[in-house]
């Protein structure tokens, strides 16, 4: 039997609940909004390129001034619920300096959509990085993801996603990088968050990332904040073993400390860990 399933409702609901466990939230989303707004002040960026017909289907482009035509995406997390591409501009940071171009993908949010929906959108927008890559000065074949939390998910989702019915290669997807990705929707299914998010049972198994690996074998990168709950370390380890043993080459990089919001922070600067495996990994 799953941990999760010996935990009482209370109990559960905490290990989910990241925000509570973060006093200082608030004022980490109001730093991520800032520094955000002055990155795109002073650095070449592409605003809102539309890849569908409503406001929240765009696409934030940062251009690399040269380089090999690579291109990170970053899906922010949020529960699939909140926040905005605006607030993760900065992400690009050090990538740009490497000669890699960064997209920071805007999705539509639940309650008004569901998950299908929102996984449509996030495929949508990497399918418009590759049709317009001419345009974009980018290479359509060297399409990197990356993404924390629900971003996560959709990071993993995206990598062994069908893009059937796209236009694009079934293997659009040179790599990825899943930070604290929830990999399983079943307690996402069982905790508060489903008010909001909506799943069902069908849905659960048509959208797991554990059920749905890729069939092809990509560079994979994992990490979650060491002071994360003991949920997010579950998931984690459970997806690099699925992962693992279908012959992936899984990098983990390990975090001693740091909360849910440190990560993403982390995958930005220049010099961590995190952003030195990510550089590696589209270099290599």
């Amino acid at each position: 039997m799953p941990v999760y399933r010996s935990y009482n409702q209370e109990a559960l609901d905490h290990q989910y609940n990241v925000r509570a466990g973060i006093p200082d939230h608030l004022d980490i989303f109001a730093r991520w909004s800032r520094t955000s707004a002055e990155f795109r002040k002073y650095n070449d960026v592409r605003e809102s390129l539309a890849y569908g017909t409503e406001d929240k289907q765009s696409l934030d482009f940062f251009p690399a001034k040269s380089g090999s035509g690579a291109v990170l995406v970053f899906i922010h997390g949020g529960y699939w619920q909140s926040l905005d591409k605006s607030d993760f501009s900065t992400v690009a940071e050090a990538y740009l300096a490497e000669g890699i171009s960064v997209a920071v993908v805007n999705y539509r949010l639940a309650p008004s959509v569901r998950m299908g929906e929102i996984i449509h959108d996030n495929m949508s927008a990497i399918a418009y990085l590759y049709k317009n890559s001419e345009e974009l000065g980018i290479d359509g074949n060297a399409i990197y993801l990356s993404g924390s939390s629900a971003g996560g998910h959709l990071t993993a989702m995206l990598a062994g996603g069908d893009w059937t019915g796209f236009g694009v290669p079934q293997d659009i997807v040179a790599g990825a990088c899943a930070i604290s990705g929830l990999y399983d929707l079943e307690p996402i299914r069982l905790c508060y968050l489903n008010k909001v998010v909506q799943l069902d049972q069908e849905e659960v198994r048509e959208y797991s990332p554990t059920l749905h690996l890729p069939s092809k074998l990509i560079p994979f990168i994992l990490s979650v904040g060491g002071d994360e709950t003991d949920e997010f370390h579950r998931l984690q380890a459970e997806y690099q073993t699925l992962l693992n043993a279908k012959g992936f080459d899984v990098q983990v990089v390990r975090q001693r400390d740091g909360h849910h919001f440190d990560a993403v922070d982390r995958l930005g600067k220049p010099g961590e860990d995190l952003s030195r495996a990510v550089i590696d990994m589209i270099k290599r």
